[in-house]
């Protein structure tokens, strides 16, 4: 463990920010993780992975104005807290988009899913277990369920028109199947990370 964060010092001494490749996240275990955030909390910053930095091309392309809010020009870099780092992992769903200023914020959690919406979950794991097609209401609730996701990551991996989401997600509201706060300031007290 001391090797890691020595390799990470020097790295950081070096470039000024941290950078992991996708073949260390893969590596890194939790204890390393929380031992990597503890060292370098509060001072040192990481370059996205090149995954998560190809996603906000894509954004950059597919829903500008978020990707403003997001990234003011001065910022192209894509550096974020090393907080962040276990939202990169293969159980993250990446940088988590919850925090839009002049954007309606579509992110959502466990915890905003209404009685309607969990009890559509039988008929999910039915339809799971059958190897069936999820509808799109059902395929953003089981994502919600793994952890929290916003409507970008969600349209990115698969694959899905941006507007369209948005119009369901609206949709599911409106059934009472899923609340939906648009305002940062409303989501605080669902972030936990």
């Amino acid at each position: 463990m001391n090797t890691l964060i020595n390799h990470k010092d020097r790295e950081y001494q070096e470039n000024g920010f941290l950078q992991f490749s996708a073949d260390e996240l893969a590596k890194l275990t939790n204890a390393e993780i929380s031992r990597i955030k503890d060292h370098f909390q509060g001072y040192a910053l990481m370059k996205l992975p090149e995954k998560e930095i190809a996603f906000f091309e894509w954004l950059k392309i597919n829903d500008r104005p978020v990707w403003d809010d997001l990234w003011p020009e001065a910022e192209t870099e894509y550096m974020v807290s090393i907080d962040l780092l276990d939202h990169f992992m293969h159980s993250g769903n990446g940088f988590p988009i919850c925090d839009l200023v002049g954007e309606a914020n579509y992110w959502f959690t466990a915890r905003m899913i209404k009685p309607k919406g969990r009890e559509l979950f039988p008929e999910i794991e039915q339809k799971l277990d059958g190897d069936n097609k999820l509808t799109f209401e059902e395929a953003l609730l089981v994502e919600i369920m793994q952890g929290p996701i916003d409507l970008w990551h969600f349209c990115h991996r698969y694959k899905i028109s941006i507007a369209f989401a948005k119009s369901r997600i609206d949709q599911m509201q409106q059934e009472d199947l899923l609340v939906h706060l648009h305002d940062r300031e409303d989501l605080v007290k669902y972030i936990d990370f």
